[in-house]
């Protein structure tokens, strides 16, 4: 069995596509029995769902691939359920990721509301209830995350008849990243696949403890400047993999187009959302000749999750993106910036600030914490060595100890020094957090105050806080 590589992966995902309906044709999407090349290696699709053969109510797609081996049958050893990302053209699919994924909705999702009409005709006919039934239940649907377990599970039982070894990974991009990680936590497979949002609002805080634990069994790589898509419900479960891809900053450029005068509301509006694709598609990835995905650098990513200074320096532009936009649309609507806008832009940066370096001062403390506790061990490990006999067997465990004593060697002069000076740099650091936090707590208090003394202007404050 040939091990699929992370580009193969990607290839997969972004075949999936090729089942939506409404971007082709139904001689032209995949389904059962279609076959395509993965990197040389011929693979086929053993069950599909959501194409025009077996449509869904809610518009998930997905579909079942394994390999085909030498003699031109299917490999049921190894087998891909890849789903499909958004289509920004189907009210369906945005809808789920802003009911499923945004409002933590695991059973049912609202598509659309009642046809006035359609229940007046109804009642005209004598057929009240029956009418507003039918009209009520045609927009209400499944979610789709129920949608792809049902999926996985009916793919799984067929497999399971082929070869009941098969080993059964999950993979996606986008929307269909977050339904091939929710099946892979809840049918215990691996996943692969790029840029999905996170899916905490859809299990228990016990799955993302889980979930946190095990980052191993969930690669999802994301681009940490796909801002609006990717990384729109943050990293709650803690398995991203942030990759930069390139040297240019989905932030940093709509920032620079915030910030231009020249450019009219809407016309900032349409260049930003321009970046998107950009930054979002599953075209952005770049891999080795071995199949695996590399940076920008060309350094190979690692398969584990891990989060870094990058995300505190992305999460503080962020904010400044909005402080922006913001600062743009008061600046347009009023022809100018009044005192009182002045006044609360003042006091979102200086927020956006305080909290900025508290933050960085936590995440100090914490990699200390972390290191401390690693350099204990280590020395403790190392001193352990000292009561060890060697080569010199004459010797008592005793008689080494003490020889070692005599030398200057002790525990405390080994693990106590190394632990103290740990500790200096770790209350060193609680300091400084300790000093940060009081600066926050100092501009959160002014503002308050100014506040309490303006009614009006903590009525402007809430209007336009309601921007963002």
């Amino acid at each position: 069995m040939v091990q699929l590589t992370d580009k193969d992966y990607n290839i997969i995902s972004k075949k999936a596509y090729g089942l939506d309906p409404k971007e082709y044709k139904a001689e032209e999407q995949y389904g059962v029995g279609k076959e395509f090349n993965v990197n040389g290696r011929k693979f086929q699709v053993i069950d599909a769902i959501g194409n025009s053969a077996e449509p869904t109510d809610n518009s998930m797609q997905a579909m079942a691939v394994a390999p085909i081996d030498d003699k031109g049958n299917v490999d049921y050893s190894q087998v891909v359920v890849s789903y499909v990302g958004t289509n920004f053209g189907d009210k369906k699919d945005v809808l789920n990721d802003i009911e499923n994924l945004g409002m933590g909705f695991t059973d049912k999702m609202i598509t659309g509301l009642p046809s006035i009409s359609g229940m007046g005709k109804g009642i005209l006919e004598g057929h009240f209830n029956d009418s507003v039934k039918k009209e009520v239940v045609e927009n209400i649907v499944d979610v789709q995350s129920k949608t792809a377990l049902e999926f996985a599970q009916r793919v799984e039982k067929k497999v399971r008849k082929e070869n009941p070894n098969a080993i059964i990974t999950t993979n996606g991009h986008s929307l269909g990243e977050s339904m091939a990680l929710y099946t892979a936590l809840k049918m215990g497979w691996n996943n692969v696949g790029f840029n999905g949002p996170d899916i905490h609002n859809i299990v228990s805080e016990e799955e993302i403890a889980y979930m946190q634990a095990h980052p191993e069994q969930f690669r999802n790589f994301r681009n940490p400047n796909d801002m609006f898509l990717g990384n729109i419900l943050g990293n709650k479960t803690g398995v991203a993999i942030y990759v930069n891809m390139t040297d240019a900053s989905f932030v940093d450029e709509s920032l620079r187009i915030l910030q231009d005068d020249k450019l009219s509301w809407k016309e900032k509006a349409d260049k930003i959302y321009s970046l998107g694709d950009k930054y979002h598609s599953y075209n952005t990835w770049r891999f080795n000749n071995k199949g695996q995905l590399i940076d920008e650098n060309g350094n190979v990513v690692t398969n584990t999750a891990k989060g870094n200074a990058n995300s505190l320096i992305l999460e503080t532009k962020t904010r400044m993106l909005r402080y922006y936009g913001m600062k743009s649309l008061l600046t347009e609507s009023g022809g100018g910036l009044s005192s009182n806008e002045r006044i609360f832009l003042d006091s979102e940066q200086a927020t956006i600030g305080a909290n900025a370096l508290v933050n960085a001062a936590q995440q100090v403390l914490d990699q200390i914490k972390i290191e401390k506790q690693r350099g204990v061990e280590e020395v403790e490990s190392l001193f352990e060595t000292t009561k060890s006999p060697f080569m010199v067997s004459s010797l008592s465990p005793d008689e080494i100890r003490s020889a070692f004593a005599a030398g200057g060697v002790t525990h405390d002069s080994v693990v106590g020094n190394v632990e103290i000076s740990l500790q200096n740099k770790l209350n060193k650091a609680s300091q400084i957090l300790d000093e940060m936090t009081k600066l926050k707590d100092k501009i959160a208090a002014g503002i308050n105050k100014k506040l309490e003394e303006d009614i009006a202007l903590a009525g402007e404050f809430n209007q336009w806080r309601n921007l963002k």
